[in-house]
């Protein structure tokens, strides 16, 4: 991808998901009447609004370094805490889903009660050990992609004396873990993404085709809200998709060595970032309830300030 079209359509995907970022965060913070949030979710909700916006404002860094000629090491760092950011929120899509697929679907199995019963401890110590895993994949990666130095095509072991031979093939070992631990974290957030919305999914369809055979309306709030968040988590999951499988793409092709061929300057990489990002904003602002009434009450006061 050239600098060009990258800033072309990065740019106005930086600018419309850190103005949805701020306006969530403001609605967290001081939330309507009426509507309560209460942690973990609110706790996750934050820290994917943290997130995206610090990889947002990168982004646009990012953007504007192309203006200029920037060292190695700084563009290489600002690419790292990009996908930091941005990774940082699968796990927090994954344990938002479980948290509602234990919330709406009954659970029989004796595993699956204490975990529902515990799903506070469960959910936050999970949620640290993901962030501890993708935090030491990337140092790690980072740290191993400096020390690698470049290797003449004719190389053999004899034109190295046995100590620079072991530097480079412990770097590269160390490298090649980095990247599988990169990869394990980019692949099950996705697979549990697809498994509990999809469950989850499937649970109130049955459960809507219950109410219809007896009669029973589906009117009450609650169950709304249930299916409005259980569709959106699929649409989410739908978005969320493309950007995974791109990501474990990314991580499989640095095992091989083929990534510096296919996105060398890693303008591809952080576009689907941006994209997947602002996607991902959108899809709680309209599930969230705490979201859609504060802006909701927010535009209701920017009419009122208008007629007056």
């Amino acid at each position: 991808m050239e600098p060009w079209l990258f800033a072309l359509i990065s740019s106005p995907l930086c600018l419309t998901a850190t103005v949805f970022n701020i306006i969530f965060f403001f609605c967290l913070m001081r939330p309507v009447s009426g509507v309560t949030l209460r942690n973990p979710l609110r706790f996750l909700l934050i820290v994917v609004l943290f997130n995206s916006t610090f990889q947002q404002l990168l982004t646009a860094l990012a953007i504007i370094m192309l203006l200029f000629e920037s060292p190695f090491w700084l563009q290489t760092l600002l690419r790292v805490l990009i996908y930091q950011f941005f990774c940082g929120n699968f796990s927090c899509n994954a344990w938002i889903s479980i948290f509602y697929h234990m919330s709406i679907v009954p659970q029989h199995r004796a595993i699956f009660i204490w975990i529902r019963r515990n799903i506070r401890v469960v959910l936050y110590v999970g949620f640290v050990l993901n962030q501890i895993m993708l935090l030491f994949s990337l140092t790690l990666g980072t740290v191993s992609y400096f020390m690698l130095e470049p290797v003449p095509e004719n190389f053999t072991s004899h034109d190295l004396n046995t100590t620079s031979a072991e530097s480079l093939e412990l770097d590269l070992y160390l490298f090649h873990v980095a990247n599988f631990l990169y990869l394990l974290y980019c692949t099950c957030p996705m697979i549990t993404l697809l498994i509990s919305w999809g469950k989850t999914f499937v649970y109130l369809r049955e459960h809507i085709k219950k109410m219809g055979q007896s009669s029973e309306s589906f009117s009450q709030p609650q169950q709304k809200s249930q299916m409005r968040v259980t569709v959106t988590g699929m649409v989410q999951a739908a978005l969320f998709l493309p950007s995974s499988l791109w990501t474990v793409a990314v991580a499989a092709l640095f095992i091989t060595d083929l990534f510096e061929i296919v996105d060398p300057h890693r303008f591809i990489t952080m576009t689907f970032c941006s994209a997947s990002s602002l996607g991902n904003i959108l899809c709680f602002g309209f599930s969230q309830s705490v979201f859609r009434h504060g802006i909701v009450s927010v535009i209701n006061k920017l009419k009122m300030n208008a007629l007056c």
